[in-house]
């Protein structure tokens, strides 16, 4: 075992070298920048702080604790599969790494994980060049460092669940290396399926240019001159065949991932796929070059820049040597050159960019398959520096020049994410690598190690520019957070482990219910059911691609889908005007008012900190995305310094008892109350004569600086004086302690103007497409309220601006109806549950808020019935009158055939490479 480890040190330390120069690297510049535990900071920004963080949490929930969510969750909005969640986000066989850490720690989780993808990289790439062409030593850590470390990898290291593609695209390149050169395709088959695992997005932009990478080396092969035309034909023809049949193997053996995930895609990504292509350019060709600067980077990259193609000075001009080094042949330089057009069109061009991204083009995160870019760069650099005896004075001042040219160019050009020190750090390296290049000419023993130093140095150079261009979440501020949340999620299940949901007035992203294991309608993955957004954007709610934000709901919609609980921020705008707290840090606890929860319990769970313990800084601020004055209506059961717990007692059951009319309702745009009516009239049979909400009068409108603009359509108004503040303040007195609510459209943004109510800030969550209910008031009879939109811009259009009163009674009386036929929930899990309902006279069908789905099956006193839509989103089945046992199951679309698709494909793979070990023929 001794002369093993002695033997490996001494003949494959480059593959260690190749491991912990990326991994070494980023550990310093993370520590440096006081990532935790070094200091405050995270690695937690942008989507990983925002989703995937939460993600792992879930997963962490899902194998430790409840496997049964792996297929479905209710902590996703109101419900939704989770297979396809699983397939995008969560399948690299390193998140195993957030098991051995405890839930607190998951952050460092991310930490360690992130440094270990850049290690991997590292190494892939290194073994790559190793077993294919025969890379050694320095020169081959070098260049491995420039893939790990590419620009592509940097800017992208908190889409954490890419970076698996980065690390096995090697592997799958040498597969076909082995299927090409040695007949071999099983290696190639599984390195492909590994890829489709891990991320099948990542996956699809493998096997697309896999493709080309494979044609593109059978350019290279060498056929002896005495072989005929018809023979070489018939060899590459082989290849071709073995090449899809393995390729196919690998689609194959991952179907039992990728089928449900597919299926679930159609419900969420494709429904918002435009099939048409666009062939114009999206930028100057040129400025591409701005690309190959060292952090070439800031935060608006991110929506709507330009390809990430850093790769180092060495691995650029060893790639641009590669198309005149003679000993390639000119047919393999040629297709290099086509292929390299290519991709530089792909990343430039809308139509192919889309291709590339699945037809669906991307939102943020622009030109996503660029890393398959800067790996053929890298290789063909690799290839050409192998093969290079170094630069001819020509060549050098070919080099000297277009260096210095793209330099001045990029620097008259002022990009906003460059500053002329990367102009010069970035031309220095490239003159300093030219100098490096003439002495190769001379084969020094020490200019590899030097070539390693210095690409090594300049790679970290770029990175540590680059990460310096986005903020990070305190490490402080997420445990805490996560710590005070996941208390009171479980100590409320604790003491009331029914079925329902819980809303907040805040949040820290958008996914806490699944960083803290409770039911919550706010959600956003890529993943997501497209039909949900779509309803609560029709009832009022912000929803779009992939998010759905509660923070517009009603008295109605808080009742109907359930949601039993509610926190919110301690300040008075939610308090009686009897209740009023005089000093905020003088808050004691309230008395609670029901018998299933005890002061002892909850108290607990409330104390959110207010002060950091290290510091007298706050430990962290809570971010408000609405603003909700029916919690006055609701009853108060817990008070603390940071959050109050409401609970709503006109919270609907999981399913009840209706009328069938609600089949026929259809969606309806820029009405949302009516919209809620309509759906309550269902309900109840049409039957009832009342309406639920009312539109009321404003006493008076007020108007500052404004001038009104002619518009038969849309009401505008616009700024008279730019010098000056402009607003209208919209003023009514409640005739009544009832809620009122405000309908605002869409086209009223927060870029264009300031909400305040009363003259405090309206908090509103500012993402939406749909035409907004705003809550004005709540027990505040005979009270003057204003509420006034001041502009931000030079005009805007007051679209469907009106008043609406909720009437109370016949809100209550129609909730006590529906409550008579709710269902009683005797055990559940994500995927099962099992209860007793009594349908009432007039109602023949059993409502549910439950997503509707093909995976659900429901059973009524024993028997499968055929389930139905409802709203085009929600799950029902037709009942008839009186008292029934019920279960509901949930199985995966499609898993079943998939897991049969990938046992057949991993059997046929088996019989392939059986049949070429034994029977000539199949060769």
């Amino acid at each position: 075992m001794k002369k093993r480890s002695i033997a490996f040190l001494q003949n494959d330390w480059a593959f260690l070298l190749a491991f912990f120069v990326p991994f070494l690297t980023m550990f310093v510049i993370h520590a440096v920048k006081g990532v935790y535990p070094f200091g405050n900071s995270s690695l937690l920004t942008i989507d990983l702080g925002q989703q995937y963080v939460d993600f792992f949490s879930y997963y962490r929930h899902t194998l430790l604790e409840d496997p049964s969510s792996f297929f479905y969750s209710f902590s996703k909005s109101i419900g939704g599969d989770m297979v396809g969640l699983w397939a995008y986000y969560l399948t690299s066989p390193l998140n195993l790494l957030f098991l051995l850490l405890p839930q607190t720690q998951i952050s460092l989780g991310v930490t360690i994980v992130t440094l270990l993808k850049y290690g991997l990289s590292g190494l892939s790439m290194a073994y790559f060049l190793h077993k294919a062409f025969d890379g050694k030593g320095f020169i081959l850590v070098g260049f491995a460092s420039s893939y790990a470390l590419m620009g592509y990898t940097v800017v992208n290291q908190f889409n954490i669940m890419w970076l698996d593609g980065i690390i096995l695209l090697p592997l799958v390149a040498l597969g076909v290396e082995y299927l090409i050169h040695s007949n071999k395709g099983t290696y190639y088959t599984l390195m492909l399926a590994l890829a489709l695992f891990t991320n099948y997005y990542i996956g699809y932009m493998v096997c697309l240019f896999i493709v080309f990478y494979f044609i593109y080396r059978l350019t290279g092969i060498h056929f002896s001159k005495d072989l005929s035309n018809l023979k070489k034909i018939a060899h590459l023809a082989k290849l071709l065949v073995q090449f899809a049949w393995h390729s196919l193997l690998a689609g194959g053996i991952t179907a039992f991932l990728l089928l449900p995930t597919l299926s679930a895609l159609i419900e969420s990504k494709v429904s918002y796929m435009k099939s048409t292509l666009d062939w114009s350019f999206d930028y100057p060709v040129p400025e591409l070059v701005s690309k190959f600067m060292i952090g070439a980077f800031n935060f608006d990259q991110m929506p709507s820049g330009y390809p990430n193609v850093f790769v180092g000075s060495l691995a650029l001009l060893s790639f641009c040597l590669y198309f005149f080094n003679a000993s390639f042949s000119k047919k393999e330089r040629l297709a290099a050159l086509l292929l390299t057009s290519l991709f530089t069109l792909s990343m430039n061009i809308k139509a192919l960019n889309k291709i590339w991204h699945a037809m669906q083009f991307p939102n943020w995160y622009p030109y996503r398959f660029s890393f398959v870019v800067c790996f053929f760069m890298i290789v063909l650099g690799f290839r050409s520096f192998q093969r290079s005896k170094g630069l001819t004075p020509v060549s050098t001042f070919f080099a000297v020049v277009v260096s210095a040219s793209i330099s001045l160019y990029v620097y008259q050009q002022e990009f906003d994410f460059i500053e002329p020190i990367q102009i010069v750090l970035t031309l220095l390296f490239m003159m300093i690598t030219i100098l490096l290049m003439i002495l190769k000419n001379n084969r020094y023993a020490w200019l590899p190690f030097i070539f390693f130093i210095f690409t090594a140095s300049e790679m970290a150079v770029n990175a540590s520019v680059t990460l310096s261009r986005l903020s990070y979440v305190k490490q402080s501020s997420f445990s805490t957070y996560q710590i005070s949340m996941q208390d009171i999620s479980n100590q409320l299940q604790t003491v009331d482990p029914s079925f329902y949901r819980t809303e907040k007035t805040f949040l820290r992203s958008k996914n806490d219910s699944l960083q803290n294991n409770f039911k919550s309608i706010t959600h956003f993955s890529s993943t997501f059911e497209s039909a949900i957004p779509e309803l609560f954007g029709h009832m009022g709610l912000p929803g779009g691609s992939g998010f759905l934000t509660y923070s517009n709901g009603t008295i109605f919609t808080d009742a109907l889908f359930g949601v039993k609980y509610y926190l919110s921020e301690q300040n008075n705008i939610y308090q009686k005007p009897n209740e009023m707290l005089k000093e905020r840090m003088n808050h004691q606890q309230v008395p609670l008012k029901t018998d299933s929860f005890t002061r002892e319990v909850l108290t607990p769970a409330l104390r959110f900190p207010l002060y950091d313990t290290d510091n007298e800084e706050p430990a962290f601020s809570l971010t408000l995305f609405q603003t909700k004055p029916d919690l006055r209506q609701y009853q108060k059961l817990s008070v603390s310094d940071r959050v109050i717990l409401y609970q709503n007692p006109y919270a609907l059951p999981l399913a009840f008892g209706s009328s069938s009319d609600i089949l026929s309702v259809a969606l309806i745009e820029h009405d949302p109350l009516q919209m809620q009516e309509n759906i309550l009239n269902a309900l109840l049979g049409n039957r009832q004569k009342s309406a639920l909400f009312l539109k009321e009068p404003f006493s008076s409108t007020l108007y500052k600086n404004i001038h009104m603009l002619d518009s038969t359509v849309i009401p505008k108004v616009e700024r008279q004086d730019s010098s000056k503040e402009a607003s209208v303040k919209y003023q009514f007195i409640p005739q009544s302690s009832e809620a009122y609510y405000l309908t605002m459209g869409s086209s009223v943004k927060d870029d264009d103007v300031s909400l305040f109510l009363n003259g405090v800030p309206f908090t509103q969550y500012d993402n939406y497409s749909d035409t907004l209910v705003l809550n004005m008031t709540n027990q505040n009879e005979g009270e003057t309220t204003t509420f006034e939109l001041r502009l931000k811009d030079e005009s805007v259009s007051l679209d469907q601006i009106q008043l609406y009163r909720l009437d109370q009674s016949v809100f209550e009386h129609s909730i006590d109806e529906l409550k008579q036929g709710g269902m009683i929930i005797k055990e559940y899990s994500n995927t099962a549950i099992n209860g007793i309902v009594n349908i009432q006279p007039g109602q023949d069908l059993l409502m549910t808020t439950i997503p509707y789905s093909k995976g659900w099956s429901v059973k009524v006193d024993g028997v499968p019935v055929k389930t139905t839509k409802a709203l085009d989103s929600l799950l029902a089945v037709p009942m008839k009158e009186g008292r029934h046992t019920l279960s509901f199951s949930y199985r995966t679309p499609y898993f079943a055939k998939g897991m049969i698709v990938s046992i057949l494909s991993a059997l046929l793979l088996l019989l392939t490479k059986y049949l070429k070990r034994n029977h000539p023929f199949v060769h």
